[in-house]
Parts: C-alpha cells; structure tokens; sequence
C-alpha cells in the first residue's frame, strides 16, 4: 500500500509500505492493504511505517489520516521521521526551538527596520524643511 505524509512545507514522505500503526486521538489502529476506508484524527501521535520487517515513526503534530483503496495520506502541520518513537519525538523538539529562534531573530529584525524607517522619515522630514 503507499503512504503519503504532507505538511505545509511539502511532502514529508512517499512511498510503498507493507502496512501502518497509527496512534490518532482515540487510541492505536493497524492498517494493512485492504483496509475498510477510514479518517483518524491526530492531534498529537505518530505513524509506524513498517518496510520489509525495518520500522520507523513519523511524529505527527496536528493532523489526520485518511486511508482508502490502499492509499494512506497523512496530512499533517508537523511531522519528523525517527528510527524510534524517542528519536522522531527528540527531533521534532529540536525543530521546534530552531522555529522558535528564528521566529525570535526575525521580529528582531523587524523592530530593527521599523527603527531604521523612523529615522529615515525623521530625516527626510528634516531635508524638506
């Protein structure tokens, strides 16, 4: 079945996999080919993909799932993908404080302009007189 992991920055993940655990907000679900159609809301989970017997996790943040004719879509605001649950979990914490401090730098940077543009304004205020 294939599996498709998107957030808005893109596709996360795609690719075939033999099948999937999903823990959503009610709890843990398997799906293999030949699911029933179905939606599962995340909130707050992950996605095991299994490959030939080899499984890694996607930590999912803020999204849901929706499996039908052997296609799996994970829509999803955040997503990293770890050999383990631990792993996946410690690098969505790093990806989350880099956000954070480049959110940081970036109002920085605006106050700075927003300082630079009034000393300007007080300058060409200043030319025309």
């Amino acid at each position: 079945m294939k599996l498709s992991i998107v957030t808005p920055k893109g596709l996360a993940y795609e690719g075939i996999v033999d099948y999937i655990i999903v823990q959503g907000d009610t709890g843990e679900l398997g799906i293999l080919e030949k699911h029933i159609p179905i939606v599962v809301p995340i909130s707050f989970g992950f996605v095991k993909k299994v490959i030939n017997n080899n499984e890694s996790y996607h930590v999912i943040s803020g999204g849901l799932l929706e499996f039908s004719n052997d296609i799996a879509t994970v829509i999803a605001q955040e997503t990293v993908e770890g050999k383990t649950y631990e792993d996946a979990l410690q690098l969505l914490e790093k990806l989350r404080i880099d956000i954070k401090e480049a959110n940081r730098k970036q109002v920085i940077d605006f106050t700075e302009m927003e300082r630079e543009l009034a000393l300007n304004m007080r300058e060409i205020k200043a030319s025309k007189l």
